[in-house]
């Protein structure tokens, strides 16, 4: 309980502009979903993530943490092979299914990879405003945060998904 005392002390600004950073880097992850290559994909979402990282340190007044950028980097592109791995299974699976099998497809990898900027963004959201000190926390304590965050980052994807088509 304690930590969640030294969040609350931060700026609410600073926390709103923070969320709205996450979001603009959820959406363009979305959007990356559409691109129908894998390495395209892999390499767009990690660069979104890293560069939203950046943002967020700049938004915190925080040293941007280099160190923890290119860790994030390697693990998105070692963690992007699961995902595309069940979505290439997936995609073999409905693509036998004209229209409806690739928009699923499409579908799939949109939210997943808005869901997982969306999680990313709120790790780092957490670590900033705990004074840099949350990604020292146990792995499981991380894996916890992660898991809540990414099923919070599905909510929030299929609630904008009516903001990107009226945009």
């Amino acid at each position: 309980m304690e930590a969640d005392a030294e969040l609350s002390t931060v700026d609410p600004l600073i926390r709103v502009e923070a969320d709205n950073c996450i979001k603009n880097h959820v959406i363009a992850a979305m959007g990356v979903g559409l691109v129908p290559s894998f390495l395209v994909e892999a390499i767009g979402v990690t660069g979104i993530e890293v560069k939203m990282i950046r943002d967020l340190a700049t938004i915190y007044h925080f040293p941007v943490p280099t160190k923890l950028v290119a860790y994030k980097v390697l693990v998105s592109m070692i963690g992007s092979i699961a995902p595309f791995f069940v979505a290439a299974k997936l995609h073999s699976v409905v693509k036998t299914v004209p229209i409806f099998g690739h928009a699923t497809y499409i579908a799939f990898l949109s939210v997943t990879n808005g869901a997982a900027v969306f999680a990313v963004g709120k790790i780092f959201q957490r670590h900033y405003e705990s004074g840099g000190t949350f990604l020292s926390s146990d792995n499981s304590v991380l894996r916890k945060y992660f898991s809540k965050s990414y099923d919070e980052g599905k909510d929030v994807v299929r609630a904008l998904v009516p903001t990107v088509s009226a945009a």
